[in-house]
């Protein structure tokens, strides 16, 4: 409320009635939905409100201000008198006076005003105030009289100057005064730093021609608010009149961009700023640009004519800003409020209202005390999440953790609990994320490392998941699931030196059969098969009969050059799965190494005949046919196998040497061909073959 963020706390009173219902909420709310311009709102909290407590004056008043809003001004009245009634109060008085204004009961209006004085006394300010609700409501003399009273009681009253200067512009129809350009010189005399004293003055010394002058207030307001089209447009028109096209042409597009949508403003005036742009680039040449500024001119004074008829007002609050030249129109005079989402929990920006009205001091204090109230919204709604995730209430537990996010992302912990409540929701995109905030608000947290690492596996991003296990140090090594995930994330982006460290101190800790198996396939990828053999024969040691065991210690074996260990490991695992391919291939190529050709050949036919699409067993069978003189049946079987395994550069090999010696010359030619090619290619491209990683 103090900066002028009027939507954001009408939000965070209203989460604050959530949490709890307390009629002084409830009042707190009406008051933010009033200068929020919710006046619907206002009016309906109010009498709820007054439905309990008919005798609270403020509520009355608020009562009274929202049907000010609303523009009925008779039942403002009732309103307003009813919390009179109960408590003297000069703001309630004063909304009593302008409402009376408004309802052309300018006796009532006075008899208010004249109470005022003799409760408060004559004051200057009150001459002030009312002036303003006398220009407000159209009575341009009054408040010129009243504006006067309070400069000749205080020639230093607060914007009395700036005040009298603008009721004294709009009797005149907004045109120059020199009598209000001396009013605004005494202003800004007063107050250097007034944005609407230096903006107005500006205005009139541009419009009477002092273009030194007038640069220097305008310059004055844009470092105070430079949103304002107005300022860069008058200085635009200020350069171009001296015939400078290298400063004009800046501030002119500077004001078009800032006008945007909203060219109705001040009746189209930025057509003024596409005239003088038509101008400057038919100068320099530019006809094509030229023409297209000339036509939005056009363009714009179609509209204007057409909107004529409408006229324009201008109207402002006292204590806000002034009214203003009806080709003008401020931030702080938009409408407020809007059907837009509104998030709460953004930063506070102070409005230029706000900065005007508030010491450097105050500033820092305001940013003080919301860090503080940040830190602990955050913290509060960290602790909530925590609590619904001990009870299992893991989607709730996020909205909160992400709640405490939005408040302050820096608190111990928040971004981790993200991360972790994301997961139990299974909603890996948001864990990934709030882990990796975690990490970046925390290289040390050792948990978010972990499970950012495990995330980024299970995703495949092999590089960036060793970057985290990396992270971890000796920490990766406390649970064996994640020393696997490493070392395969090594093994994956061919880091092998890495991987085998890693390997070695993960065969060393006490794991499962299952990962025990894992570890023996990595050191294979590595053709390191003395240690997968141990690690193989260590997990059938500790879960006799865990599939594959057999199996994987026979392929070992025959590539340590031991088949005739292979055999009978090899016959146990086929025992079990009689028709794994796998296992049969393996014996077959262990038993041809241990001179059982026979059987080795009998076996490969059983091979081909129940799994046709195995290629290395048509390669196999194809070789032995070939060996044993039986052209016509090994060429069938490697033209097999060369069909499903068309990147094998062996099968192509021995497939031109069925075809050579079948006298096939050309086709035999080809295959050697395409053999130095796959070859050529695999020396470029060369890469680990991967086991089926462990999940």
């Amino acid at each position: 409320m103090l900066v002028g963020s009027y939507l954001q706390a009408v939000e965070l009173y209203r989460r604050s009635l959530v949490l709890e219902d307390v009629s002084a909420t409830r009042a707190a709310l009406a008051t933010a939905a009033l200068s929020a311009g919710q006046p619907d709102e206002v009016i309906a909290l109010t009498a709820k409100l007054l439905e309990s407590d008919p005798s609270n004056s403020r509520i009355w008043y608020l009562n009274g201000k929202g049907w000010m809003g609303k523009q009925d001004y008779q039942s403002a009245v009732d309103s307003l008198k009813r919390s009179l009634a109960l408590r003297s109060d000069v703001n309630t008085q004063y909304a009593l006076a302008f409402s009376y204004l408004k309802l052309k009961d300018q006796a009532h209006a006075e008899s208010v005003m004249h109470e005022i004085i003799v409760q408060q006394g004559d004051r200057p300010i009150w001459h002030i105030v009312f002036g303003g609700a006398y220009r407000e409501t159209g009575h341009s003399q009054e408040a010129i009289k009243e504006f006067r009273r309070a400069v000749a009681m205080d020639n230093n009253a607060p914007r009395a100057h700036l005040y009298l200067a603008l009721a004294m512009l709009e009797a005149n129809g907004w045109a120059p005064l020199e009598e209000s350009i001396q009013e605004l010189r005494e202003a800004i005399r007063q107050n250097p730093k007034d944005f609407y004293a230096n903006l107005y003055l500006g205005l009139q010394e541009s419009q009477t021609d002092r273009i030194a002058e007038s640069n220097k207030h305008l310059t004055a307001a844009s470092e105070l608010d430079p949103t304002l089209p107005e300022i860069w447009l008058y200085l635009g028109l200020n350069a171009f009149k001296q015939n400078n096209a290298q400063d004009a042409k800046p501030y002119l597009l500077k004001a078009v961009e800032l006008t945007g949508t909203d060219e109705a403003q001040g009746e189209y005036e930025i057509r003024r700023g596409y005239t003088a742009l038509s101008r400057i680039e038919f100068a320099a040449g530019n006809s094509e640009l030229a023409t297209k500024y000339s036509k939005k001119v056009k363009e714009l004074k179609v509209k204007a004519m057409a909107d004529q008829a409408e006229g324009v007002a201008a109207l402002a609050g006292m204590g806000e800003a002034p009214a203003v030249v009806p080709h003008i129109k401020l931030p702080d005079q938009e409408a407020i409020a809007g059907t837009a989402p509104v998030d709460a929990t953004a930063p506070l920006e102070l409005r230029a209202s706000a900065k005007a009205n508030l010491s450097a001091a105050d500033q820092e204090q305001i940013k003080s005390a919301e860090r503080d109230l940040r830190g602990l919204l955050s913290s509060a709604f960290n602790d909530w999440g925590t609590a619904d995730a001990r009870e299992g209430h893991y989607p709730i537990a996020l909205q909160h953790f992400k709640e405490a996010e939005q408040w302050d992302s820096s608190t111990p912990g928040v971004m981790r609990n993200i991360g972790l409540a994301a997961l139990k929701t299974g909603d890996g995109n948001e864990a990934l994320r709030g882990f990796r905030a975690a990490v970046e608000l925390d290289p040390k947290d050792r948990l978010s490392h972990a499970r950012l690492a495990m995330l980024l596996f299970n995703q495949n991003d092999y590089q960036n998941a060793s970057v985290q296990f990396e992270a971890l140090g000796e920490a990766a090594f406390v649970d064996p699931a994640v020393a696997y995930a490493y070392a395969y994330s090594l093994a994956r982006i061919n880091q092998q030196k890495k991987a085998i460290e890693v390997l070695n101190q993960l065969s060393t800790m006490q794991v499962p059969a299952e990962v025990s198996l894992s570890i023996g396939d990595l050191y294979s990828v590595f053709q390191d098969y003395e240690h997968a053999l141990v690690c193989y024969r260590k997990a059938l040691a500790m879960q006799p009969g865990i599939p594959t065991a057999h199996y994987k210690i026979g392929a070992a074996l025959i590539r340590l050059s031991r088949p005739s260990e292979a055999v009978p490991e090899l016959q146990t695992e086929l025992n079990v799965s009689p028709n794994d391919p796998d296992i049969q291939f393996n014996l077959a190529y262990a038993l041809l190494e241990t001179s059982q050709r026979d059987k080795a050949t009998a076996l490969l036919r059983s091979i081909t005949t129940e799994h046709p699409e195995y290629p290395q067993a048509q390669y196999q069978l194809g070789k032995n046919l070939l060996e044993d003189g039986k052209l016509d049946e090994a060429v069938t079987h490697l033209e097999i196998a060369a069909k499903l395994d068309p990147e094998s550069d062996y099968i192509h090999y021995q497939l031109q040497l069925a075809y050579r010696r079948a006298g096939r010359k050309e086709e035999a030619d080809r295959e050697a061909q395409i053999y130095k090619d796959i070859k050529a290619r695999k020396r470029e491209q060369a890469t680990i073959p991967m086991p089926e990683r462990k999940q």
